[in-house]
């Protein structure tokens, strides 16, 4: 009988560590974020530390992969509820060129003067920097700069922007 509770509590522990997996983990952090600086679509440098004081959602996407595409006009919705409240949508953009990201945004409305690349090597050195592996993958940066959640960008609700508001 005990072999069976052993096995249970096993079991138990890898559905929740493959629930983990399978949706995106994500959860609180607290640590500093990393500093950096990229060029915008609009070929302005833009640094997160323009952005201090404020709330910053920063997001890590590219035009080629699905499930950005479905995330982030959420995000971008998101963002622009909490706008008048000081929260900051950041995009850093991992497609091989700026001008396919460049039309898909223009195309679909959306601004590009919060969507950094600078270039494919800038960009993924900011990836680096902040050890994201797949994307999407989103960090909610509070107003004195220390990140308060990194995971699936669904996973940002409106509850977790007002703890840092």
């Amino acid at each position: 009988m005990k072999d069976i509770g052993i096995w249970l509590v096993v079991g138990l522990i890898g559905v929740g560590i493959g629930w983990a997996i399978l949706s995106g983990g994500g959860g609180a952090v607290s640590e500093q974020a990393p500093a950096f600086t990229l060029e915008n679509l609009d070929g302005v440098d833009v640094s997160l530390s323009d952005y201090a004081g404020s709330v910053v959602i920063l997001d890590f996407w590219a035009t080629w992969c699905t499930p950005c595409m479905k995330t982030f006009p959420e995000l971008h919705a998101l963002q622009q509820r909490y706008a008048d409240r000081g929260v900051a949508l950041l995009v850093v953009c991992l497609d091989r060129t700026v001008d396919r990201a460049r039309e898909h945004l223009v195309r679909s409305a959306f601004p590009t003067s919060n969507v950094l690349w600078g270039s494919l090597d800038e960009a993924r050195a900011v990836k680096a920097l902040y050890d994201v592996g797949g994307i999407p993958r989103t960090f909610l940066i509070d107003r004195n700069g220390y990140i308060r959640f990194s995971g699936y960008p669904t996973r940002v609700t409106p509850e977790e922007i007002e703890l840092w508001l």
